[in-house]
């Protein structure tokens, strides 16, 4: 328990208050007593700290599609991308006409420009490229398409110009092959760089899809072997919280992972913060930071007891900082304190005693399968990303609940095309929508159902033996001219199917406030100063329940 004073004074002035007059010491014996300071121990102050451990890094992770580990350095790439990314089995059109014209680059800096014309005749773009609507609505690229080559036709060419092989279908001079062959190795370098080709990992392998959210565990040799599963991640920021111990699992071989030993001594530190208490009674304490103001509802554990270390216990808080490898699992063994007075204190783990204590500590996944693992005493620091640039979304959809049409609903809000144009599917539905034929305005018009915009697509619900409820996406049928036509999703969220051809997601999973998952481009940079880019998924809670109008059976007397 603490208490607050404010001083409530009587005069416009302040002499009164800089003065602090003591009509009666036995009141400040009183007010210590109050206070609890005559409950203190003589502790002396820390003088030096020993702490010994050990940190072992993570080597291996798999996604939640998979069941076999893969190999995984933390100092390679973020695991936020290997994770995250969604892995193309080609180049897009933009991307393929880019790679044909840094080919034409490097062919004119090697001074080979004249065989530029040859290689976009021996690759052009195919006829599927050709008539995708979104090449043919940018007049510039479909234009500049016809003086570049195909760069996804064009790497079977450079593999084979790169291992010394002629190309038949390109007119070279036998003398000119040389250097051709090192301008394709180049080419293909950067091509790897660009495009990576990283088969297993991403989305595929660990977006659940009828979760809506991301699946995956790491491994470690930590603590006999230690794996670490995050089930529920929505794409929102990698953190230490985002995994538990998963006790049943093997992990992966140790291989190459080697467990480094902490030995650190070191003078701790007093922590220092903002609006702390000051020792000094005449010391003016920081105006900006109002502890008092902080408002805590009773069950709020966790405001309270930042309220209480910054006001009551913050001057008796000590840090002894250790640097740790990202993508490492540590455990401390001991923390020996050396007081000024000579004397040595052993500091247990907070919580120790207490089962229910776990702050700061990974969990067990439920069910569990043992009462406690090692690993839950180890700091686990993920090899993600601190702070990254993130695009607007390219494509989101909004799962909604329509209580009045008894259905939910996926709305594609935008999508991307293959040009990675942003596509408002609100606005072209506006825009392509036909007028209903004209009636007698002097009758009543009878509607057997009212018209809902395709890019409203239903969620039919569905309930299999022996499997809970869940909802499955059906195509929408719309009126093209009274003919009815099938509109299918255009976005990637919407087209993945499972093994019976329709994306279905679990029933629980599209609350009463709905969801919202958008597809963003991500950039970080990691250790090194590697650039990292990927595209990314997020899942966040919607915005409440939706209206499609939908009504069956009605008479409109307007």
């Amino acid at each position: 328990m603490s208490w607050r004073l404010e001083p409530s004074p009587r005069a416009h002035g302040v002499e009164e208050g800089l003065a602090a007059r003591t009509h009666d010491p036995l009141w400040l014996l009183a007010r210590q007593w109050q206070l609890g300071e005559f409950r203190g121990k003589d502790a002396g102050t820390p003088g030096l700290i020993n702490v010994a451990g050990s940190t072992t890094p993570i080597n291996a992770w798999r996604g939640a599609l998979q069941n076999d580990w893969s190999a995984f350095d933390p100092q390679a790439r973020p695991l936020d991308r290997l994770v995250e990314s969604e892995g193309e089995s080609a180049p897009d059109l933009r991307e393929r006409l880019e790679a044909g014209a840094h080919f034409q680059r490097l062919l004119a800096h090697a001074g080979l420009k004249r065989l530029g014309p040859a290689f976009v005749t021996a690759h052009p773009f195919d006829a599927e490229a050709r008539a995708d609507a979104a090449f043919r609505a940018d007049a510039l690229l479909a234009a500049v398409s016809g003086l570049q080559p195909d760069g996804l036709a064009l790497r079977t060419t450079a593999a084979a110009l790169a291992a010394g092989q002629p190309a038949a279908a390109l007119p070279i001079d036998p003398a000119d092959l040389p250097a051709v062959g090192a301008v394709a190795m180049q080419w293909l370098a950067w091509y790897a760089e660009e495009f990576p080709a990283m088969p297993g990992s991403g989305a595929a392998a660990t977006w659940r899809q009828n979760r809506l959210e991301y699946g995956f565990a790491v491994s470690s040799p930590a603590a006999g072997g230690t794996v670490l599963g995050a089930q529920a991640y929505r794409g929102d920021g990698l953190d230490w919280f985002d995994f538990d111990i998963d006790a049943a699992a093997s992990a992966a071989a140790a291989g190459d992972a080697a467990t480094v030993r902490i030995n650190a001594k070191a003078v701790p530190t007093p922590v220092r913060y903002g609006g702390m208490p000051l020792p000094r009674f005449w010391a003016m304490e920081d105006a900006r930071f109002d502890f008092g103001s902080i408002d805590a509802a009773p069950h709020d554990i966790g405001r309270l007891l930042l309220v209480e270390f910054a006001t009551v216990y913050g001057n008796d808080w000590h840090i002894l900082p250790l640097k740790l490898p990202a993508g490492s699992l540590s455990i401390l063994d001991s923390v020996v304190v050396t007081d000024v007075f000579g004397r040595n204190f052993v500091l247990e783990r907070a919580g120790r005693s207490e089962p229910k204590w776990n702050l700061f500590s990974l969990s067990l996944q439920k069910p569990a399968t043992v009462a406690t693992h090692p690993a839950q005493a180890a700091l686990f620091l993920p090899p993600s990303v601190g702070s990254l640039l993130e695009s607007s979304p390219v494509e989101t959809v909004r799962f909604l609940r329509d209580e009045m049409a008894d259905m939910a609903w996926a709305v594609e809000v935008t999508v991307e095309d293959a040009l990675e144009h942003r596509i408002d599917r609100r606005s072209l539905w506006v825009g392509h929508r036909s007028a209903p034929p004209a009636g007698d305005p002097a009758k009543p018009s009878y509607r057997v159902e009212t018209i809902v915009p395709d890019h409203w697509i239903p969620l039919a619900v569905e309930q299999l033996p022996g499997s809970p409820l869940r909802l499955r996406l059906t195509a929408m049928e719309s009126d093209d001219g009274g003919v009815p036509r099938a509109v299918e999703p255009r976005g990637r969220l919407l087209t993945e199917a499972g093994p019976d051809g329709r994306l279905w997601v679990y029933e629980e999973e599209i609350p009463r406030e709905g969801a919202i998952v958008d597809r963003v481009y991500r950039y970080a940079r990691w250790q090194g100063g590697r650039s990292a880019v990927w595209t990314a998924r997020r899942r966040a809670v919607g915005a409440g329940e939706g209206s499609s109008g939908l009504k069956f059976d009605i008479l409109d007397p307007s």
